[in-house]
């Protein structure tokens, strides 16, 4: 093959190389990154694909629900994590464009830490990355795939840059609009929900948060904000598209949307933005078929993320977790078929059914005043109703 380029494992590859491995992981965000790690623990040889240099930024809530403790100790990561420019968060607040507001703080759960984080998708990310490449998984950055094809029972894939790699089974962990979806004809379910358009930008605050993850209501959507550590602000909001101009520009979003929930519209007033204002249509997806012969989706690519509760990354940290033991499973059996990683779809829905059930409720609310008035309204005079939903949502599995 030329003059042929080793590398050790754990180490970035850079090289034109050919080499064949047990899995190959499309997508290093935290479903891909947590299923590699998995299976990088279990002994297989493993290769992590992203299109993208990491460090990265990306569309997200900047939020570490307090239930992601267990996964990321699992992992490996949770003393790395907590290392991280970061803001603690130990309780939550939902206010109304009438001005209403309710607060409650996180419990106590038992031999578990009671606080979220307020921390940036890239240094999450970046962490994740390290992490598997720590365990001898052999990382590739910057390589966009240009070919998949499976033949002789083994995955074949090559690269814009002429790289070729083999592997027993692939796991498709790169987004929303997932590649390897697509390439593979997965992608037939339209999407639904798709009134939603979902924006994010950080700010420079001048106030304080006060420990406190925080959801706006507004008129056609709601805004989620949380603290940083570094005197920023993640700013992440959906909208109903019926009330934005064709544009979307975010003079519009911040002069017109936002203001109409006074508690907000404070926040605003001491902040400058520090971020362009990136978007993404539809917030909401259908969930796709995610398993084929040696092929799992996991994460986005599988859509299963749950933005409403601040649960997206624990979805995507569990469920990659959960590819790794379904993979591991099938590839000791011998058994790499549909019908044998059908299992992990069936597993995922078994442990999440009522997280999934709730997330769905609440994007159904949260569009409805009439229906969430009451409820805050309740639980500014009486915090048990939702200091129950907290910690639904925040307890580690079971533990709620």
């Amino acid at each position: 093959m030329g003059a042929a380029v080793s590398h050790a494992r754990g180490h970035l590859a850079q090289e034109l190389i050919m080499n064949t491995f047990d899995v190959a992981v499309i997508g290093a965000g935290p479903a891909g990154s947590a299923a590699a790690i998995g299976l990088a623990q279990r002994g297989y040889e493993v290769a992590l694909v992203d299109k993208k240099f990491f460090p990265r930024e990306k569309l997200c809530g900047d939020f570490i629900n307090p239930v992601n403790w267990p996964v990321l100790r699992e992992l490996g990561v949770e003393h790395r994590v907590l290392s991280q420019p970061h803001a603690e968060v130990s309780g939550f607040r939902i206010t109304t464009a009438a001005g209403r507001e309710a607060v409650a703080q996180f419990t106590k759960f038992d031999h578990e830490r009671s606080v979220g984080l307020g921390l940036r998708r890239a240094y999450l990310d970046q962490v994740l990355l390290d992490r598997a490449a720590a365990l001898g998984v052999t990382v590739f950055q910057g390589r966009r795939l240009v070919d998949l094809s499976r033949a002789a029972q083994v995955w074949r894939l090559r690269t814009d840059g002429g790289e070729e790699w083999q592997a027993k089974i692939l796991i498709g962990a790169d987004g929303r609009n997932s590649w390897v979806a697509q390439r593979l004809g997965l992608n037939k379910r339209a999407a639904v929900g798709g009134r939603s358009v979902g924006f994010q930008c950080r700010l420079k605050y001048a106030g304080a948060l006060d420990g406190k993850v925080e959801i706006h209501l507004f008129p056609g959507g709601y805004a989620g904000v949380v603290g940083l550590g570094d005197g920023a602000l993640n700013l992440c909001l959906a909208v109903d598209k019926r009330t934005l101009p064709r544009e979307r520009s975010a003079e519009f979003v911040f002069a017109r949307i936002l203001p109409h929930n006074p508690f907000l519209r404070d926040i605003l007033e001491r902040s400058e933005i520090m971020s362009e204002l990136r978007s993404v249509y539809p917030v909401y997806l259908a969930e796709r078929r995610c398993y084929a012969n040696a092929l799992l989706l996991v994460g986005d690519a599988a859509r299963v993320s749950e933005p409403v509760t601040g649960e997206g990354i624990y979805f995507a940290m569990r469920g990659g977790l959960m590819a790794a033991e379904t993979v591991d499973r099938a590839l000791r059996r011998g058994d790499l078929s549909a019908a044998s990683l059908q299992s992990y779809m069936q597993n995922f829905r078994r442990v999440f059914r009522a997280r999934v059930a709730l997330n769905s409720f609440l994007r159904f609310a949260i569009y409805r005043p009439a229906l969430l008035d009451p409820f805050i309204r309740l639980s500014a005079r009486h915090d048990r109703a939702l200091n129950s939903l907290i910690d639904t949502v925040c307890a580690p599995q079971g533990m709620s």
